[in-house]
């Protein structure tokens, strides 16, 4: 297979389903969740940008399952050579150590940040059935009947946001319902036909849907307005003063892999997410660029998210 074939396939990610086994020459990029999202398209913009900086055929492995444990722990036991890398989300290592009882590794000892490829805010948006048409609204009515919300699933980024607002506006338990859903599509698909009131969704899946009626904005959670849905006030100016939730894709390498990989991986990183068309189709999914480092992010993220985890009483097998 010619070079130029190789990467069409790439492109259209064909060689990304091919197996491992087959290609042993080629470095392996794991994607902790499932194809089709933005934390995936970025993984493949990364495939794309190395393969054309010369780096031979590169492979986009997608190893969804278990809040990203599966993926995460193929990485952590993968062979530390620098072929191998993990895409996921900051979660990965600011989440789920402390939401499941066993990970199946130790994520803090067996990965290692090696660059942050751009973060993400969420938009809480509601029904159009619904009579709240801002924050204070909906946090009022919640506290005179509960409203059910749709998330991703227990200890995603829609849930951890959700429950975040709640003990910061200081609602009671039970005042915002969590109806966990199979992944974010199935999260977006339960708020459309009216089985949940809202949700706290990526922001990238939502200006559609709001400019077209179907569903209502009512604020983001960054610490400041999105150029997606600029109209659309902060959590912290709709007044619920210290909220600010992003999450962010970061590259992780098994623990033990040489300096010079890692490297290499973090200049190729930085690359794929500046060229202009990539920083285009990144805005599109809603993915801003990266803003500081990788392990930076990752404590400021740690240490929110274990207090809200362990306030919510959250707790996986």
């Amino acid at each position: 297979m010619t070079t130029r074939r190789r990467f069409g396939l790439a492109a259209a990610g064909l060689v990304a389903s091919a197996p491992v086994r087959a290609q042993s020459d080629a470095l392996r990029i794991v994607v902790n969740f499932p194809p089709g999202g933005a934390l995936d398209g970025t993984a493949r913009l990364l495939a794309e940008h190395a393969m054309r900086e010369g780096r031979g055929t590169v492979v986009v492995e997608n190893r969804p399952g278990a809040g990203g444990n599966i993926g995460s722990a193929a990485v952590a036991r993968a062979r530390p050579d620098g072929r191998t890398v993990l895409a996921a989300l900051d979660t990965a290592l600011t989440v789920n150590p402390h939401l499941y009882r066993d990970v199946g590794f130790d994520p803090r000892r067996d990965l290692v940040p090696v660059a942050n490829l751009g973060s993400f805010a969420l938009v809480l948006l509601v029904h159009p059935s619904q009579p709240a048409t801002t924050l204070q609204a909906f946090l009022d009515g919640a506290r005179r009947n509960p409203a059910f919300y749709a998330s991703g699933g227990i200890g995603s980024p829609g849930h951890l946001a959700m429950e975040h607002l709640r003990q910061l506006a200081g609602l009671p338990p039970g005042a915002l319902e969590h109806v966990p859903q199979r992944g974010n599509a199935e999260a977006l698909t339960a708020l459309v036909s009216g089985q949940v009131a809202a949700g706290f969704l990526a922001i990238g899946g939502g200006p559609d849907l709001v400019r077209s009626g179907r569903l209502r904005a009512i604020a983001v959670s960054g610490a400041a307005r999105h150029a997606l849905l600029p109209e659309v006030p902060t959590v912290i100016e709709a007044g619920v003063p210290g909220f600010e939730v992003r999450i962010a894709n970061i590259l992780f390498a098994p623990r033990g892999t040489p300096e010079a990989a890692m490297a290499d991986w973090a200049a190729l990183a930085r690359g794929a997410v500046a060229a202009d068309a990539a920083r285009q189709r990144l805005a599109g999914w809603g993915i801003d660029p990266p803003e500081g480092e990788a392990a930076a992010f990752i404590a400021a993220n740690d240490a929110r998210w274990s207090r809200v985890v362990r306030e919510a009483g959250m707790r996986l097998d």
